[in-house]
Order: C-alpha cells, then structure tokens, then sequence
C-alpha cells in the first residue's frame, strides 16, 4: 500500500463511527484516526505497526467505509459503499435489545421472499458474504429495489424504537408506561439493563405500602360511626357512644374510637379504644380483633355487674370475634373515690360477655382480680407496699382481700392487713344504692401508735402499741359524705405507752397556778372504750396503769386539741394521794391542772 496515500471516511463510515458499530478494538480506532489529511505512514506510526495498519485500513476500504481521495466512490466502490451501509445497519440492530418491531422484519422478510423478488432471496442467501467484494451488477428491477426498501425499512424502524431517543419517546407516552420502565430499571434517562428481580420486588412493595398507608390515613372512617356505636351496644348489652373516629399510629397502626361511654354518666367512660384487626379476616364474614386496647378508661365498680350481664342472643358476636382487650392507664371508681395508673387485661367469651378483669399498678404494688361466674363476681385484692390515694394516706406493707360483688353490694370477708409494725384483720362490706351504706368489723394488736398519729395527729406525741377492736358503719351519697358519717366504736388498748408533754404526777405532787407544762408520763397499760369519727376520737371510761401511778376518767381528741378529766392515783411508801386534774391544750403544748 502507498504509504503517502490519504483516505477519507465515506457516509457509511461515519454513520458507524457515530454508532460505535464497529465493535473491533483496532478497526474502531483506525476508523477514527482517518481524518482526510494524515497519509497512511503517518497512522503507521502513530498506531505503531505498519504491517496492522496496511491490513485495517485494507478492511476498512473493502467495507466501503473509506476511500482514497483520489478515487471516488462509483462503481464497484458505490455498491461496496452500499452493503456497508446495509452491515452497519444489520450490526447495530443485532447490538440492540429485542423488540416488538422485529415482527415489522419479519414480515418485510415474508414480503421480500416472494416469487416477485428473486433479488432479496439472492440477498438473504449472501448475507454472510457480505464482507467479500460483490461485482458490478446491473441496476436491479423496480419490483426488487422496493422490497429491498422493505427490508432497510423495517431495520431502521428497529434500530429507532431501540435508540435512546425513541425509547425516551415511548417512556413518555403516559404515567402507567412510567411505572411499568420504572419495575423494568428504565429510571429517567438512564441506560442499562432492566432491574434485577429483587429490586422490582422491593420497589413493587414499596409502592403497595406507600399506597396502603395513604389509603389508610385518607380513608373516611367517620362514616361508619354509627355502624360502630350499633354493634358496640349489641355486643355489651349497653348503650354505647363514640365521639370520632380515626386512624392511629401508636403503639402500632390501628382504628381509634374516641369519647367512648357506656352505659349512663360516670359508669364508664374512655378515652380511646383502639381496634387491631387480623388483617386476614377483614374481607371475611366475621371480623376477628387480636387485640382491643382501652386507654384512659374511668369504670365505675358497681357497673361492673351490669356490664358482665349475661345476654340470650348476642348478634354481634357473629359479626366480631375479640380475642384478647388490654387496658391502659385504668381508673376504678367507687363512690367517686378513685384508684387509678392501672393497667392489664379483660376477657370476653363467645358471646361477648365481660368473664375476667386483671389490673395492677405500674411498679406492680397492687393487683386486682375479677371473675364472673353467673353475674356474682369473686374479687381479690393484694398489695405489697402499697400507699392508698387521698388524704389521710395508709401505708400497707402487705394487704389481702377476698370477698364478692353484685350489682347491689361489695363484701370483702376475708382481710388481713400488716402495717406499722402490726396487724389487722377483719370484714367490711358496702352497698350500693342512692344512699351508700358501708359496715365492718376491725381487729388489730401491737400497731405502732406512733407511726399511725404521723399520719392522723402528727403533733400529738403518744407512743405505744396499739390494739383495737371496733365497729364500722357509715353512710352517704358520695365518698366524701361518707368519709364524714364514717364511725367506729369499741374498744383501744395501748401496752408499754408514753405520752409527752403531760406530766400527770408533776401536776399532782407540785402544782401551780396556771398548771403544768411539759414533761412525760410513762404507763404499762392504758384501757378505753373508743368512738372514732371524722372528727377525733373520744375515750371513755379510761384506765392507765404504771406501778405506783394510776388514772382513770375521759379523753376528746380533735381538731388538734386534747381535752380531758382524770383521777390520778399516786401510790406512796405510806399514803395514797388521790387528785383530780384536767387536760386541756393544743397537742403541741396541752397544760395539766389541778383541780380543787
């Protein structure tokens, strides 16, 4: 080859260096590097081996994808210019996906395979000498050149709906199409393979989910308030009312009624249920809930027969199935006194009917058990350190209670208490009606009376233990008028006993004019019949023993004030001196007189 010869890309070159058909690695960059003006030396010495560069630029010439530029392309050249052209076209098809066009090919093919086109059967057949020199042939019929069109035709319509451009035109056609190039991995313009199957699979999912949680929070579930109120007070045997309904997220996805009451004012109220169905079991005819979460909720305890009351036909139990109810932050009312922060569970069987109820404190201090049997409720109470509400406030360090509950009365027959160093045991019962009626019976022995007189009369410094016995009746419309009509009456009894600030022997053996202030008097034993009441505490017929001091009389205790009359006895080596005195003062500071 004349090394001083200069070559130029020809159409058919040019087309195949834009479409990067030439997939052979030196042929490709010889192409590129022909520019019209370097002779072929030059790109011997730039590619660096003359013998390769003769031999590429030799193929590149036979494709007709250069020429010399002193030999234009006619003739033979023009047809090898032109079944370049046509393998350029064929490589670029084969180097694109499959698509719905090569059905276009195949029938051109089927149509250019004719009796009528002898010259397209002699092209098929020697489509795979195309890269051979093909003589000089005669201009082909009319009839042949139109099928030939046929086939170029149907390989560029295929090579332009496999261009980037057409496939961009095609992802445009609509916001379905956009969805399906996007499972496809066809992302806006970026070019490569469609997506793996996992990712199709996470970004299908992705998108239920996204459509899920919409449909979720737009959902109109306000309309079926009053399907919800109906098939409420079918399944409890109540009236129930719901102020609103709608979705919740916390503490997972669910449908929240909110304002909830059943039955009348004060019996129970809610401050939001929460429905967590199985998902299973929507589309069913019978809507299973795995859990019912009541939070806030305010029960009245003498509801609660009413509300267990067993019915013949539940319809809505056909329709709903509650598999477990869990409360949260419960509240139990009695005469408007309330015990609240509980949490824990309820039961329902078949029927809907209220079986069990299990609540206890947060720190788990104190537990409360129900269950139903026939409408009569078996009621347990236990406690460990455990601190009652309002004001005066007991501190039980072990309590235990087991009795029943109607729709008329609660009975507690078995209590035993252990608080202040002591214990006490005993029954107390309260009937509900427009007019509350409580009733007991108390026994305790060796209660610490000092650490119980922080709590009742912190001022007042009498220590001792303490045994009681008394009597408890009481009556009222709410809690507080009971707490006022409570009264207990017995008797008291206080071993190895000291008070301060009253010196009775003081008071007899130096008295003074304005009386005795100070000091302490030490007894073994101090007796009383007692009536205890809202108000304080009156001890009658009061007899305290301490060795040679004795005394006996009365004793009023309240509104932070002692007041009484004793006899005292001091007992001599010889004599026996008899007095009388009075007490009488705040507790902090009472003065004790001799009385003439």
């Amino acid at each position: 080859m004349n090394e001083n010869a200069v070559y130029v890309k020809t159409e058919a070159g040019e087309e195949a260096v834009s479409k990067r058909t030439i997939v052979q690695r030196n042929l490709r960059s010889i192409l590129i590097m022909i520019d019209g003006r370097t002779p072929v030396g030059n790109l011997a010495q730039q590619f660096g081996d003359p013998l390769i560069v003769e031999g590429l630029v030799g193929e590149l010439e036979h494709r007709g994808l250069v020429r010399r530029i002193d030999a234009p392309p006619q003739g033979e050249e023009a047809d090898r210019a032109e079944l370049s052209s046509m393998l350029v076209d064929i490589e670029d098809l084969v180097s694109q996906p499959i698509t719905p066009v090569s059905d276009d090919i195949r029938r051109a093919h089927e149509k250019a395979s004719a009796k009528e086109s002898p010259v397209l059967d002699e092209f098929a057949m020697a489509l795979p000498e195309l890269a051979a020199p093909a003589p000089a042939n005669a201009p082909a019929p009319a009839a042949a050149l139109s099928a030939a069109d046929d086939v170029r035709g149907a390989i560029r319509r295929a090579m332009m709906s496999a261009s980037p451009d057409a496939a961009a035109a095609e992802r445009s056609g609509g916001g379905l199409q956009r969805v399906f190039d996007l499972f496809a991995g066809r992302v806006g313009d970026r070019k490569g393979p469609p997506g793996s199957l996992g990712k199709k699979i996470v970004l299908s999912v992705a998108v239920l989910l996204l459509l899920l949680v919409g449909l979720f929070f737009l959902y109109p579930y306000q309309r079926h308030l009053p399907h919800f109120e109906s098939l409420a007070t079918e399944l409890l045997g109540q009236p129930v009312r719901i102020a609103s309904v709608s979705p919740s997220l916390f503490p997972e996805p669910s449908i929240a009624l909110e304002g909830v009451t059943v039955g009348g004012p004060g019996q129970l109220e809610i401050g939001a249920v929460k429905l967590l169905p199985r998902v299973s079991t929507l589309l069913s005819e019978r809507t299973v809930l795995r859990d019912v979460r009541i939070e806030r909720a305010a029960l009245n305890l003498s509801f609660l027969p009413s509300l267990s009351r067993r019915q013949d036909i539940n319809w809505a139990s056909r329709w709903v199935t509650v598999e477990h109810v869990s409360m949260v932050d419960a509240s139990i009312v009695l005469l408007d006194g309330a015990i609240g922060a509980l949490g824990g569970d309820l039961a329902l069987d078949e029927n809907g009917v209220l079986t069990r109820l299990s609540l206890a404190s947060a720190d788990g201090g104190l537990k409360l058990q129900g269950n139903n049997a026939g409408g009569v409720w078996s009621v347990s109470m236990t406690a460990l350190g455990w601190q009652t509400p309002g004001k005066p406030s007991l501190l039980f360090d072990v309590l235990e209670a087991q009795g029943t509950l109607n729709s008329r009365r609660l009975q507690f027959d078995k209590l035993d208490v252990k608080l202040y160093d002591g214990y006490a045991t005993g029954s107390v019962a309260l009937d509900f009606a427009d007019v509350a009626k409580f009733e007991g019976q108390l026994q305790t022995s060796r209660l610490s009376l000092g650490g119980l007189l922080k709590v009742f009369a912190p001022t007042l410094l009498l220590t001792g233990d303490l045994s009681l016995s008394l009597s408890l009746t009481g009556e009222g419309r709410n809690y507080e008028e009971l707490q006022k009509n409570l009264r207990g009456t017995g008797t008291m009894g206080v071993q190895r006993g000291q008070i301060e600030r009253v010196d009775l022997v003081q008071a007899v053996r130096i008295p003074r004019p304005g009386g005795v202030r100070g000091g302490s008097t030490r007894f073994d034993r101090l007796d009383a019949n007692a009536v205890v009441d809202a108000n304080g505490v009156s001890l009658s017929q009061v007899v305290m023993e301490s060795g040679l001091v004795g005394a006996n009389g009365t004793l009023r205790l309240a509104d932070d004030t002692l007041r009484g009359r004793l006899d005292v006895t001091l007992q001599g080596s010889a004599t026996t001196v008899r007095a009388p005195v009075s007490i009488e003062g705040p507790y902090a500071d009472p003065v004790v007189k001799l009385l003439r």
